[in-house]
């Protein structure tokens, strides 16, 4: 491709139509101010003709080259519309399959514009223009979206505006909406606030934001459980796995378990504050209350048989301290380990929490001494009461949700997590809610439910991801989810996870990959080895000469000549990744399809 080629051109061909169309005029205004000239009428329409040709055919190489779009805004109504005409995928704006026949061409540019300025603003709009002006609307198969989606794009690339276009649509569709954001961007929180008014769903919209106490719901992660274990599991994921932390995080597990099941013995719905209240202060009143209530259901004159072991312990003195309160605690354990303990009556639950009690409490308080600081993270301030609200506390009239609710009502569910201000209760709010949401999606799986399409947006994914977010993309797509995780680099994802290859296992599980302008380099390679390789053909000339002389004679040779080649490169050259304009994007979709798009913003 030679820099005069009419992909890298200007549009000329409007300057010579009008031109045309200005010599046609000239041509109409001198027969009719000069009398006898009817034959100026034959050229003024030949020059109309021309002028004609001149700007169809300049109009037609709009969008290429430097001509390209830079920026479309979409109103609400005609993204419906587009859904209409599109209603097996996701719109997301427009563009072109990328061939190699692209590559090339982006090369030859290159090659073509060496040593010349990029111009000002960022990205090169010319990329778009690849497709020689042509582009149409794209759409990506719902059954593509099923397998997820990563997208990845620097601060400022667009992918809080791609967002917008994702959510609209998910809202319009009739989806239950999950949105997890970090950051906790108020023109997102809006947008969906809106498009809820306008699809009829204004009553389905719920948000919780830490930074608003006041308004926002109270959302209950521990709520929504089968067994136990499924609670600790949750906290248990918020903890380091790596090393020898693995054996302090199963000993907070083994706590949890045991303290909740001590609660849901006694009746009482295991909270965050509950939680902590227990395993900071000590379990031994929750173990009373938990025996006492075994051994109620068991034997509901207990309290006969249990008589003499209480006027026992009465009489036991084993320090001054010693209170007729302290011996009604110890008295009720000391019936049950003599009479239910290890027989069928017993309990599993009350077993494992008295073992817990009769640990030696310094080596308790090492073996959580990571498991306090988490709990206190979620449940001190505002915090506490948001995610372990009180359903006997009359005066707060804040609605109280929890993960099954949100999915069975098909709510639309914004999450600000307000990571600014504190990114590490941000950190573990988000996480903890996720493995709230992996939990509920195992049971809809299990079960057989149909809750319909669940579409989960998660941005700045490096701040919440978890083992919990890794099921949800490995095992949550038959039951409904979709997910979109969007974070700035790949790095980001591995020092979270703090293990590469685990960073790869996450994205590895999303089947499509959206990239808006990146910078990082790493992040890049990630791109195009998922993109693939091509062939391009280059021209190689070189050119020769000699002298020699003999008998007193100088004789001159010349030579020159012309190589084709043929070598491998990435089909989207890397470097331009971080040449793309803002809002645009280059697509990898399951089935091997390469898309170069552009997103618009919405005007209203």
């Amino acid at each position: 491709m030679s820099a005069h080629d009419p992909f890298i051109r200007p549009p000329y061909e409007w300057l010579i139509g009008l031109s045309w169309g200005i010599a046609s005029l000239v041509s109409i205004y001198a027969w009719y101010i000069l009398p006898g000239s009817a034959s100026m009428l034959i050229p003024a329409f030949f020059y109309g003709a021309l002028g004609v040709l001149g700007v169809v055919r300049g109009r037609s190489l709009i969008g290429r080259g430097a001509g390209s779009t830079a920026l479309s805004k979409i109103t609400v109504k005609k993204l419906l519309r587009h859904m209409t005409e599109n209603p097996d995928g996701m719109w997301f704006g427009w563009g072109f399959e990328w061939m190699p026949h692209h590559t090339q061409r982006a090369i030859d540019f290159m090659m073509a514009r060496k040593g010349q300025p990029d111009g000002g603003g960022p990205g090169q709009l010319w990329i778009h223009g690849l497709n020689q002006g042509a582009e149409k609307q794209i759409t990506i198969p719902f059954k593509s979206l099923e397998g997820h989606t990563f997208m990845v794009g620097t601060t400022g690339s667009g992918k809080t505006r791609a967002y917008e276009i994702m959510v609209a649509q998910a809202i319009h569709r009739g989806d239950t909406v999950i949105m997890i954001d970090p950051k906790g961007d108020k023109d997102l929180m809006e947008r969906m606030r809106r498009e809820c008014a306008r699809a009829g769903r204004a009553e389905k919209f719920i948000f919780f934001h830490p930074a608003f106490p006041s308004t926002s719901i109270r959302l209950d992660p521990m709520r929504n459980f089968v067994r136990t274990t499924e609670l600790a599991s949750r906290l248990a994921a918020l903890l380091p796995t790596d090393g020898t932390a693995a054996t302090f995080t199963a000993f907070s597990f083994r706590a949890i378990n045991l303290i909740a099941q001590g609660l849901v013995e006694t009746g009482v719905k295991p909270t965050l504050k509950k939680l902590r209240y227990y395993i900071e202060g000590g379990p031994e009143k929750l173990l009373v209350r938990a025996v006492e209530s075994h051994c109620g259901k068991v034997n509901p004159n207990w309290r006969v048989d249990a008589e003499p072991f209480y006027v026992l312990a009465r009489k036991q003195k084993l320090t001054p301290m010693e209170t007729i309160t302290q011996a009604d605690m110890l008295a009720p354990i000391v019936f049950y380990r003599q009479t239910y303990s290890g027989t069928a009556l017993g309990s599993e639950g009350v077993d494992g929490l008295i073992n817990l009690v009769e640990h030696n409490r310094l080596h308790f308080s090492k073996m959580i001494a990571t498991l306090i600081p988490l709990l206190n993270m979620l449940t001190s301030g505002s915090l506490g009461s948001m995610l372990s609200p009180d359903e006997d506390d009359v005066g707060d009239m804040r609605h109280i949700f929890e993960s099954n609710q949100i999915i069975s009502g098909k709510f639309v569910f914004y999450m600000g997590l307000d990571a600014l201000s504190d990114a590490m209760v941000a950190g573990a709010m988000g996480s903890i809610v996720l493995s709230d949401f992996a939990s509920v999606a195992g049971r809809i799986y299990n079960r057989g439910i149909d809750a319909g399409r669940i579409s989960m947006f998660v941005d700045e994914a490096a701040e919440v991801v978890n083992v919990p977010f890794i099921q949800i993309l490995n095992k949550a797509r038959g039951a409904g989810f979709q997910v979109v995780m969007a974070t700035q680099t790949v790095p980001d994802i591995t020092a979270r996870t703090g293990d590469e290859s685990r960073a790869r296992q996450i994205l590895g599980n999303c089947n499509n990959l959206i990239c808006l302008r990146i910078k990082d380099g790493e992040t890049q390679k990630f791109v195009v080895e998922t993109f693939g390789k091509t062939y391009i053909q280059t021209v190689s000339q070189n050119m020769g000469n000699s002298a020699n002389s003999a008998d007193n004679i100088t004789h001159y040779q010349g030579s020159q000549g012309q190589s084709l080649m043929v070598s491998e490169t990435d089909l989207f050259p890397q470097h331009l990744l971080g040449q793309l304009p803002n809002f645009h994007y280059v697509a990898s979709i399951s089935g091997g399809r390469i898309i170069k798009g552009r997103l618009p913003v919405f005007s209203d």
